[in-house]
């Protein structure tokens, strides 16, 4: 199956529920996945882990619930780091990047004022405030119902 199927297919309360699943490190309930994300009924639940196991991102373990069996990258998913169960956006590394360039910098080079100092500090603080930005942006476009 393709992205662009993947993608019509994976949207709304469906992506919310795999979104979830991602951030479970082990498997899970239905009944659980309801009572955690608020959902109003099992079968709710239910009807968005079937689509899921349709596009086989999700199995299900008849003794302990439903796990996800594959990633994919895919609308927001794409700007999503996972770490062990844990979801970030990408641009929180690329600011911690900027960060550690700018504290290295003015470690290395002091605070004497000179123009290139102050391009350094700007250009810096700029890209700081925009990948935090975009950090933020994201985290809260993140699914969730």
């Amino acid at each position: 199956m393709d992205d662009d199927q993947t993608l019509d297919d994976l949207k709304g309360k469906t992506l919310a529920v795999y979104f979830f699943l991602l951030r479970q490190t082990k498997p899970i309930s239905a009944r659980q996945i309801q009572r955690r994300m608020g959902i109003s009924s099992p079968s709710l639940v239910l009807y968005h882990l079937k689509k899921l196991e349709d596009l086989e991102l999700v199995e299900m373990d008849q003794i302990d619930g439903f796990r996800v069996t594959k990633y994919i990258r895919v609308g927001i998913l794409r700007f999503f780091v996972g770490l062990d169960g844990f979801f970030l956006p990408r641009y929180v590394f690329y600011s911690l990047f900027a960060i550690s360039y700018l504290i290295g910098a003015l470690w290395l080079f002091g605070w004497y004022l000179t123009p290139h100092f102050i391009l350094l500090v700007v250009f810096s603080s700029f890209s700081i405030i925009v990948f935090l930005y975009e950090a933020v942006s994201m985290w809260r476009s993140r699914p969730t119902i």
